[in-house]
C-alpha cells in the first residue's frame, strides 16, 4: 500500500499535528506532502530534516485533549524526541534550532513560585 509523505510524517506520533506546521515544514524543506513516499524520499535529507523538525515541535507541544482523547508526553519522552532531532540535524550537518539543548525548563507550577 502506497503511503504519502504527509501520512508518514503524521504517523510519527498520535498527537494531533497542526496542518499549518506540516505545510510550513514541507515548504521549508522542499517536500511535497502529497508525493508517494519511497525509499529515496524517506532516506533523503529533506524528509529526515522535516522529521527532526516535527520531533522538535512535538517535544515542545502542550498536553491536549481532542475528541475525547487526551495526548501528553512524559518529560523523558520529550527529552528522547529532542535527542533524536539533534542526532538527525548533526548527522546531516544542519545547525540545530535554538533551544534544542537540554537545560532548565521554566513554566507555570501553580499559584506559588
Amino acid at each position: 500500500m502506497e503511503k504519502k509523505v504527509g501520512e508518514l510524517l503524521r504517523g510519527i506520533s498520535r498527537y494531533p499535528i497542526a496542518e499549518t506546521f506540516l505545510a510550513e515544514t514541507a515548504l521549508r524543506r522542499g517536500l511535497d506532502l502529497d508525493a508517494v513516499a519511497d525509499g529515496g524520499v524517506v532516506d533523503g535529507s529533506a524528509y529526515r530534516l522535516a522529521k527532526a523538525d516535527l520531533l522538535l515541535w512535538l517535544s515542545r507541544a502542550p498536553d491536549t485533549a481532542q475528541g475525547g482523547q487526551s495526548y501528553s508526553f512524559s518529560s523523558e519522552e520529550r527529552k528522547e524526541m529532542r535527542r533524536s532531532a539533534k542526532g538527525i540535524y548533526k548527522a546531516l550537518g544542519e545547525e540545530a534550532p535554538e533551544g534544542l539543548e537540554e537545560g532548565v525548563t521554566y513554566g507555570y507550577k501553580g499559584s506559588r513560585l
